[in-house]
C-alpha cells in the first residue's frame, strides 16, 4: 500500500484542521471559479491530502489554462468517482458548492494548507523502516496515545485499504465479464470451465458485496471501470475486432450475476 511520501509530526494544525481547509477550499473552487487563482499563487498539486480534492484543484487549473469555464459538470469526468467519505463523488462535491465558505477566505485556508504541506515535506524517518513503523502506529492506537499518531500516512494506508479491495472487485467483475462475452459471442467454442468461470467469479462478486455494502453506490462505476477492459481482453481472447462489442456494457447487474448459463449446453430441437 502506498504511503505518503512525508510523516506529519505534531503541530498546532490538526490533520481535521487540514481536511476541514481542503473542503473549503474544494467548494470555492467550483461555487466561486475566481478564486481559483488565488489558490494557484499559494499552493501545489503535491498540497492536497486527498486525491479528489486534488483532483479538482488540478483539473480547474487544467481547465483555465484551457479557457474554459470551471463547473461541476467538467471536472467531474476527469476526477476520482468517490468522496472522502465514500459516497458518489457528485454528491459529495456538490455538498461541498452548498456548503462553501466566503471568498474571502480563499488565502487563508489556502496558507493553512500549504504550511501544513511544508511540515510534511520534512524528512520523514519512518520511510526507512514502514514495517517498524506500521507496528509502532499499531502499538500506539492500543495504549489510547492518539496525539502522538503520524495521522496523515496512517489515514491513507486505512484508505488505501479500501481501495484494494474496491480494486478486488472491480478484478473480479472483469473476469467474468470476459467470460459472458466469449459465451456470448462464441457460443460454439463454450466449455465447462468458461461455465465455471463465470459461476466461480459470481460467488466471489457476491461475498465482496456482501462484505462490505458501502460498495453498493459504486458498484455502477466498477462495471463500467471493469467492462472497458473486459472488452478489450474478449477482443484478444476470441479473435474478434472490439468493435464487435458495444462500447457501453450490454449487461444489466442482475444479468451479470444471474443470467442463465446453461451447460451442459441443451440439444438442439429436431
Amino acid at each position: 500500500m502506498a504511503l505518503a511520501k512525508q510523516a506529519r509530526p505534531r503541530e498546532t494544525t490538526t490533520l481535521n484542521d487540514v481536511f476541514e481547509a481542503e473542503r473549503g477550499l474544494v467548494g470555492l473552487i467550483l461555487a466561486d471559479p475566481a478564486t481559483d487563482g488565488v489558490m494557484a499563487q499559494i499552493l501545489r498539486d503535491e498540497d492536497w491530502t486527498h486525491p479528489l480534492h486534488r483532483g479538482v484543484f488540478e483539473v480547474a487549473g487544467a481547465l483555465v489554462a484551457a479557457g474554459e469555464a470551471i463547473t461541476l459538470a467538467a471536472v467531474l469526468p476527469r476526477v476520482a468517482d468517490v468522496g472522502p467519505d465514500g459516497t458518489p463523488a457528485e454528491a459529495y462535491l456538490a455538498a461541498r458548492i452548498a456548503g462553501a465558505p466566503a471568498a474571502s477566505e480563499a488565502e487563508p485556508l489556502a496558507r493553512r494548507l500549504a504550511a501544513a504541506a511544508d511540515i510534511r515535506d520534512r524528512p520523514a524517518p519512518y520511510l526507512r523502516d514502514v514495517y517498524a513503523w506500521a507496528f509502532a502506529q499499531a502499538e500506539r492506537l492500543r495504549r489510547g496515545e492518539f496525539s502522538s499518531l503520524d495521522a496523515l500516512n496512517l489515514a491513507e494506508e486505512i484508505e488505501d485499504s479500501g481501495t484494494e479491495i474496491y480494486d478486488r472487485l472491480e478484478s473480479v467483475l472483469r473476469i467474468t465479464l470476459i467470460r459472458l462475452l466469449t459465451w456470448d459471442f462464441q457460443p460454439e467454442k463454450r466449455t465447462r470451465s468458461w461455465a465455471l468461470s463465470i459461476r466461480t467469479g459470481r460467488r466471489a462478486a457476491v461475498k465482496l458485496l456482501e462484505r462490505n455494502p458501502g460498495f453498493k453506490s459504486r458498484l455502477s462505476g466498477a462495471i463500467r471501470e471493469a467492462y472497458d477492459d473486459a472488452r478489450i481482453e474478449a477482443a484478444g481472447e476470441t479473435g474478434l475486432d472490439e468493435t464487435v462489442f458495444s462500447d457501453a456494457c450490454p449487461y444489466s447487474h442482475e444479468a451479470i450475476m444471474t443470467g442463465a448459463i446453461a451447460w451442459p449446453p441443451e440439444p438442439e430441437a429436431g
